[in-house]
């Protein structure tokens, strides 16, 4: 095959310029690090935020038995001493069972306080792990001194006044933020992002309408707690009487709110979120569904049985794994890009 003249002097060219041509100089960028992975005491940290979620859920449970049983004034009008002892002598059963909760609630405190500890040690200045922690140890604090308000005050035992279920509602709320800072620490500290976003206005109704609709379920409880009802129809009919307590009128307002909020969960689950593929955000939306579900039926058998005890603690387990998984799936949400 014969070259063609132009061809021949195009190789001999090339080579010259890629000798004599100015190129600029070459400044190395610095390479690109990727973050660092956890260490072992990163890992025995993220286990341990678990651990101390776990066991304040254990101890909210206890409460709400302290509720159930009537037992929030077992130990008097004192507080932090249990009838004006540290150790008292010849407890009575209600007695035993506050003891055992204000017991159980100064452990949480140690627990939560050395949370804080650990972040403040392995993490920098402003990062979320330690922020979640600061937020907790802030709501252990307050859910200490609302607890001594309702003994202080007698917001306690067979009381049924206003300023008790206020105090009672307030409470509630101030212990779901205890549990979102819990969680919330141990699912960063766990290798989530830190939030690259907000959470946006669907994420925030749904927290808004947990809240609400667990602030109402405290009000249900203490109504179920203070007049029980004899039967279903005895039940419906004091709800829906204007001569019964306020405590009673306002127990019907929590299924309907509950049924709302649950039904605004699943079109957010299924329909509402974005879908970016992740698989973490994905499996926490539909273990949320999941939960509205189980919290469906748990609160249709707490009001055919009546409210029994061990069902409303229960309810109250399942209610808290609903908010946790809530704020783990916001979590996630706004960890992504």
């Amino acid at each position: 095959m014969v070259r063609s003249p132009r061809s021949l002097w195009d190789a001999p060219a090339r080579v010259w310029f890629q000798h004599n041509r100015r190129l600029p100089p070459v400044v190395a960028s610095p390479p690109i690090r990727p973050a660092a992975p956890a260490g072992p005491a990163q890992r025995r940290f993220a286990a341990f935020a678990w651990v101390v979620l776990a066991y304040n859920v254990a101890v909210i449970l206890w409460g709400a038995y302290v509720r159930a049983a009537g037992a929030g004034n077992g130990c008097g009008d004192n507080w932090p001493l249990c009838d004006g002892q540290f150790l008292p002598a010849h407890p009575q059963i209600k007695m035993l069972i506050e003891f055992l909760h204000r017991a159980t609630s100064g452990v949480d405190a140690v627990l939560v306080f050395g949370l804080l500890a650990g972040a403040v040690w392995l993490y920098p200045k402003r990062h979320v792990v330690r922020r979640g922690a600061a937020a907790a140890a802030l709501f252990i604090v307050t859910e200490a001194l609302l607890g001594a308000a309702l003994v202080l005050f007698q917001w306690v035992g067979q009381n049924t006044s206003p300023a008790r279920i206020a105090a009672d509602a307030t409470h509630l709320a101030n212990t779901l933020c205890l549990l979102a800072a819990l969680a919330l620490t141990a699912i960063w500290a766990s290798g989530v992002a830190a939030p690259r976003r907000a959470p946006g206005w669907r994420l925030n109704l749904a927290i808004i309408a947990v809240l609400t609709t667990a602030i109402c379920g405290a009000v249900a409880a203490l109504a179920d707690t203070l007049f029980p009802a004899q039967s279903l129809t005895v039940a419906l009919r004091q709800d829906f009487s204007g001569s019964t307590a306020l405590l009673e009128r306002l127990r019907v307002i929590h299924p309907a709110v509950a049924i709302v909020a649950g039904l605004y969960l699943l079109w957010l689950v299924f329909d509402g979120l974005p879908r970016p593929g992740q698989r973490l955000a994905r499996d926490l939306g539909y273990g949320l569904a999941a939960a509205v579900l189980v919290q469906w039926a748990g609160g249709a058998l707490d009001v055919l049985l009546l409210a029994p005890v061990p069902m409303q603690m229960l309810h109250l387990a399942s209610a808290d794994l609903l908010w946790i998984l809530l704020l783990l799936l916001t979590a996630a949400t706004m960890a992504e890009a």
